[in-house]
């Protein structure tokens, strides 16, 4: 799985633990629905980085299960940020468009993971993104 903060447990199996967990809330959730006639949705706070999508999210799968996806858009660098890839340095909080001008390697940017998102198979009408402000 993804590793998150320092002092996490983790695990290969979180990934999948993660799927079924999303799995089984959707049942819980259906099930009361069908005794109230309401009809509940089932959202997740989830991540823009790429390499943590690949760790932790069966994109996919939990697409299935998931009404919303909040997606993580801001955050991408500075000091406050979990920014464990390349801790030092310095950018756009929350950039739309990845900046041609970026001088590093791992280039980020709400277009990459939105399109993470959808080659996935998300649907796009499941995806909103948290904006810094």
């Amino acid at each position: 799985g993804a590793e998150g903060h320092a002092g996490n447990h983790f695990g290969p199996q979180d990934k999948v633990n993660n799927s079924l967990l999303i799995e089984e809330f959707r049942r819980q959730l259906d099930a009361l629905g069908a005794a109230n006639g309401k009809r509940y949705q089932l959202t997740a706070f989830t991540p823009a980085d790429p390499a943590k999508m690949d760790a932790g999210w069966e994109l996919a799968r939990v697409g299935q299960s998931l009404d919303i996806f909040n997606v993580q858009g801001y955050d991408f660098h500075g000091a406050g940020s979990d920014n464990s890839w390349e801790p030092n340095r310095t950018g756009h909080a929350g950039n739309n468009f990845q900046d041609v001008d970026d001088p590093y390697s791992f280039h980020f940017s709400n277009e990459i993971a939105v399109n993470k998102y959808l080659e996935a198979g998300v649907s796009p009408r499941k995806l909103t993104i948290g904006m810094a402000f």
